[in-house]
């Protein structure tokens, strides 16, 4: 059966027809003018689809390429400057330096530049241990916000706990030279110190990151200073010299604590992980002696044992056995936790290792009077102990350092102590060991800070707080270098040792200038008791000096070995650094390439092409202008003009 066409059906179709005609061209115009093959998803949803995933992956490696990569190579780049300056002021100042300090017949001028060269590149090399980038210190780990060094001069409490091994010990060469040092012409009458007063000593010694650290004089109920049986002030500290045992349970589940000749044990229970012990009652728990004399304590208690050994239960959870009859004598420590037990019952979780300390027997707040290095040298001072305040040294009679030479390499040696006054480009102690910072809060109030706890826990563990930057799909890479692995405290001690070596030689030699001066003057007779006096504090001082100068050649000697174990570290770390940054050159090439063909793949899923565009566009055009042409005659006709 025929259809009927009307005019009016051939009017609309053509306006359709014209519409869609002028769609295409609009959506050609479009894309001509944006660039793009679709300006929404209903334009082509395959297209679409395929351009979120492309373009995901795209943002994906320009956040790595241009932004993580180019900040890690910024971050490299700049550790690596900084350790080449460390390399190069070791491996030339610093060395040649210690090198000249060996030579015995160096002037005063030629000291005095050493000492001043070694002070500055002390300086130099903690000042380069603060640089920084985009505003974050680059060596000190997660705490970008912090230098590695004191910036200013100040004064804040500071308890530090340094984790070492028996290597710590040292040997250090002591020269007595009595008050030869202070000799002039008012005062040579009273200096009493021969040629045969002037000997060497080998001193064993822990040297502490620190010097200047704390002390206070004590005092008595009147506030007078309480002096010793020779007249000198006595001083008191905190320091803690102990070192680390692993808390043992016995075969009748009891945790054994040891010190000296006695035995303790505490009662344990052994369903419970790790070592712990039970209250025989809601308040107080149950020690055994080496005799098997049960001593209960309650929190706060205090006892003596039947060997005269002090046993205390702190409320803070602490035993204490203090054992006065060692040499020297001994206190041991264990901490423990008190928690409830399902059946109400006060459950106490020890500590896993158990301290020793060792009792400080003499104090001195600086090594310049020779009584304070004496003080551990011979049998009477075998088992003695000294703390020098100015230097941070702890002395060790010779009994005290077999026995802690005798402890085995992996054993903790811990030391514990005050520090409150802070030079500018003194380390950070955050940086390097378990610190309590007192500090004052927003309000003004002071409270205690802790650092590193977990170096308490395992010091083993290196404790590195490693930054690292994502560079790739499940791909990072390591970008700081910690302080340690290129900062170390003996680098910048060690340098001052020498400083201080060079000034007392120098003090020496001053007052033997100052004699020979005095001799060669009218003024004392040769004979006269004065003059006399004056030769004898010549060889006096002549033997002061050939020990000393001995004892500065020797020193030296040993630290260009140390040095060379310095710039060893250093040029590890910049190795490894260098490592570091070789291997985001490969990943940056590797980026920039895969940035490239996704771009290339984003552009052909997304991108129009013009000259088929402008086709198109005029084909659209063409095909537009007939059909308006063709649409007039229709629109003109009408069913009239057919009736007629």
């Amino acid at each position: 059966m025929a259809m009927r066409i009307t005019t009016k059906m051939m009017q609309n179709t053509s306006l359709r027809n014209l519409n869609i005609n002028k769609y295409r061209q609009e959506k050609l115009t479009n894309q001509l003018a944006t660039g793009k093959k679709i300006s929404r998803p209903s334009d082509d949803p395959v297209i679409a689809i395929r351009a979120l995933k492309l373009n995901a992956s795209l943002d994906k490696i320009d956040q790595y390429y241009e932004k993580n990569a180019a900040d890690a190579e910024s971050w490299l780049k700049l550790t690596d400057s900084a350790i080449s300056t460390v390399n190069e002021i070791l491996s030339t100042d610093v060395r040649s330096n210690i090198n000249q300090a060996c030579n015995s017949y160096m002037n005063a001028d030629d000291r005095k530049k050493i000492i001043e060269h070694l002070t500055n590149a002390v300086e130099e090399i903690y000042s380069t241990g603060n640089a920084s980038s985009a505003g974050r210190s680059i060596f000190t780990g997660y705490r970008t916000d912090m230098s590695l060094t004191m910036r200013t001069d100040k004064k804040q409490l500071n308890t530090i706990t340094e984790q070492l091994t028996n290597a710590a010990i040292q040997k250090k060469i002591f020269v007595t030279t009595g008050d030869l040092k202070s000799i002039n012409e008012g005062n040579f009458m009273d200096k009493e110190t021969t040629e045969y007063d002037v000997k060497t000593y080998d001193i064993y010694r822990i040297r502490l990151a620190y010097g200047d650290v704390d002390i206070e004089a004590v005092k008595d109920a009147n506030g007078q200073p309480v002096l010793d049986a020779d007249g000198k002030q006595v001083y008191k500290s905190n320091i803690d010299l102990g070192f680390m045992t692993k808390a043992q349970v016995t075969d009748d589940n009891r945790v054994k604590l040891e010190t000296g000749s006695v035995t303790a044990y505490v009662n344990i229970d052994t369903t419970k992980v790790p070592v712990q012990a039970v209250f025989t009652d809601a308040l107080g728990t149950v020690l055994q002696d080496g005799a098997g004399n049960d001593l209960k304590l309650e929190p706060g208690d205090t006892m003596t044992g039947p060997n005269g050994e002090t046993y205390s239960y702190g409320k803070d959870g602490k035993i204490t056995i203090q054992n006065s009859k060692t040499k020297p004598e001994e206190t041991v420590t264990i901490g423990s936790s008190i928690t409830k037990g399902e059946d109400g019952k006060s459950v106490v979780k020890f500590d896993e290792k158990y301290k020793t300390s060792l009792k400080v027997d003499n104090i001195y707040p600086t090594g310049t009077d020779d009584d304070a290095y004496l003080s551990v040298t011979g049998e009477d001072n075998a088992d003695k102990i000294t703390y020098i305040a100015d230097t941070g040294e702890l002395l060790l009679g010779e009994n005290v350092q077999k026995r802690l030479a005798g402890l085995s390499s992996d054993t903790e040696l811990r030391v514990t102590y005050d520090k409150t006054n802070w030079k500018e480009n003194d380390l950070d102690p955050v940086h390097y060991f378990y610190t309590e910072r007192t500090q004052k809060d927003a309000s003004g109030k002071e409270k205690v800070v802790n650092y590193n706890e977990k170096f308490l826990e395992d010091p083993t563990a290196s404790g590195k707080q490693i930054i690292e930057y994502d560079i790739g799909n499940n791909q990072s890479l390591r970008v700081n270098t910690t302080a340690d692995e290129v900062f170390t405290h003996d680098m910048g001690r060690d340098m001052l040792e020498v400083v201080e070596m060079l000034n007392e030689y120098g003090s020496l030699e001053e007052s033997l200038n100052t004699v020979e001066k005095m001799m060669k003057s009218e003024k004392y007779d040769e004979g006269s008791d004065e003059y006399k006096q004056l030769e004898l504090q010549k060889k006096a001082l002549g033997e002061a000096m050939t020990r000393v100068g001995d004892k500065i050649n020797k020193r030296c000697k040993d630290l260009l070995d140390d040095c060379d174990g310095y710039l060893d570290k250093a040029q590890l770390a910049g190795t490894d650094c260098g490592a570091r940054g070789s291997r985001l050159k490969l990943i940056q090439n590797r980026l920039n390439a895969q940035q490239t063909d996704f771009g290339e793949l984003v552009s052909t899923n997304e991108d129009a092409d013009y000259t088929d565009l402008v086709i198109q566009l005029k084909s659209v055009e063409m095909t537009y202008n007939a059909a308006l042409s063709s649409i007039s005659y229709v629109m003109q006709t009408s069913l009239l003009d057919f009736i007629r």
